[in-house]
């Protein structure tokens, strides 16, 4: 990494913490729309259909994705209130946070089968959940659960390079891996899909609380005084 860059050993955590959970949501919003549901982990198209359904008069399912925005907005609360902070910086409480998203995930697994509608908004919180972990890194802004903003800055740095204006080569690499991450959990997905049906909703949880349980352990011994027991 160049000087003007970030830390490596920094840039490499931030790297495979962004990639393992832009797969997590790559995943969940494939397997979830495979079941029949609207996207969980972005809004846009959830929020032209509710407007479609009370154009339409479609109350029924205008409740439904409602429901998937409200919990979508009350995941992004719960990421606020552990974390305190939209800045990226090793030492949050991203543990807790990614934790608490593996139980909405569970819960979400347990859900679905019975209540497409429950189960989707349990995902569509954990999803909220992530997003709002860290929104923004070196002033780059960090997004794991939609690719729209990702895109729309790949081409703005392609833009500033076309230009003649310099980019910082760490930023368009990270933007793109976290692209490639985002559609090779949705690949995944669907091939879960197919093989376990909601049951492959079972990955991801298992993955987000080894990683989340792993950094909440590796957070309280940074924490612990030099020489303690």
């Amino acid at each position: 990494m160049n000087a003007a860059g970030p830390d490596r050993g920094e840039f490499v955590a931030v790297l495979l913490g962004g990639l393992g959970l832009a797969a997590v949501a790559g995943y969940v919003n494939t397997l979830v729309l495979a079941l029949g549901a609207p996207p969980v982990t972005h809004l846009t198209g959830t929020i032209s259909r509710l407007s479609s359904d009370l154009g339409n008069g479609d109350f029924a399912d205008a409740r439904f994705v409602a429901g998937l925005a409200v919990a979508f907005v009350v995941g992004a609360v719960l990421s606020g209130v552990i974390i305190g902070s939209s800045t990226l910086r090793l030492g949050r409480r991203y543990g807790l946070a990614i934790l608490l998203e593996s139980a909405l995930l569970a819960l979400a697994v347990a859900t679905i089968e019975r209540s497409l509608p429950a189960g989707a908004m349990l995902a569509a919180s954990a999803a909220g959940l992530q997003n709002a972990m860290a929104s923004s890194y070196r002033s780059l802004i960090i997004r794991t659960t939609h690719v729209t903003g990702l895109l729309t800055d790949i081409g703005f740095q392609i833009g500033q390079l076309l230009g003649g204006h310099r980019i910082e080569p760490w930023r368009f690499a990270l933007l793109g891996m976290l692209l490639s991450a985002f559609v090779t959990g949705g690949v995944l997905g669907a091939i879960a899909f197919l093989n376990l049906g909601s049951e492959g909703l079972w990955i991801p949880t298992a993955a987000l609380a080894i990683g989340g349980g792993g950094y909440f352990i590796w957070r309280l011994r940074s924490l612990k005084p030099p020489g303690s027991a």
